[in-house]
């Protein structure tokens, strides 16, 4: 089993993790070295996201590399010329403990909202790491679109000098 595996999300003040035309454009103005991104991208042997997010992903250009990654949709999907990807079509839990069970660092769970509650609600996620921007969107692709049953226990905390704040969580049912 992989060491953990993580949902990592960049999320607004009031809880979306998209605009409602699922842009991201609420994250331009906050890039920083401080996050310590490609420290945590250097412990991830793989990568675990919904159809809608790898879609999204794919209109930025695939900034992957040949880093493995799982993409849980019952559609048939292209992937990009280099990538590595590979297509699920059966429960989220189930796709991703499967998956993760063959690396042994990290798995970074990317998205969305439905994949990352699933997976919560089903145990196969063991950490929420939240990089919460002071940004108030009003509406849009929310974190959690419905309730997650289980409890979130608050293992850290930092802020960065942009007003950026980052809320470690670790999951249990």
């Amino acid at each position: 089993m992989a060491s953990s595996v993580i949902a990592y999300v960049a999320v607004s003040l009031d809880g979306f993790i998209a605009e409602a035309d699922g842009g991201v454009d609420f994250l331009e103005g906050f890039d920083s070295d401080e996050y310590g991104y490609d420290d945590f991208l250097s412990g991830i042997d793989a990568l675990i996201m919904g159809a809608t997010t790898y879609e999204q992903v794919l209109g930025f250009g695939w900034p992957y590399g040949e880093l493995p990654s799982l993409v849980l949709t019952n559609r048939d999907l292209e992937s990009p010329e280099g990538a590595h990807v590979s297509f699920a079509r059966v429960p989220t839990g189930e796709a991703i403990r499967a998956y993760a069970a063959g690396f042994t660092q990290g798995v970074w769970v990317v998205g969305g909202g439905e994949v990352i509650v699933a997976g919560l609600d089903d145990g196969a996620i063991d950490t929420l790491e939240l990089y919460v921007m002071p940004v108030v969107l009003g509406a849009g692709v929310p974190l959690f679109p419905r309730k997650y049953r289980g409890a979130l226990t608050l293992e850290a905390t930092q802020s960065f000098s942009n007003g950026v704040v980052m809320l470690r969580y670790s999951a249990q049912l």
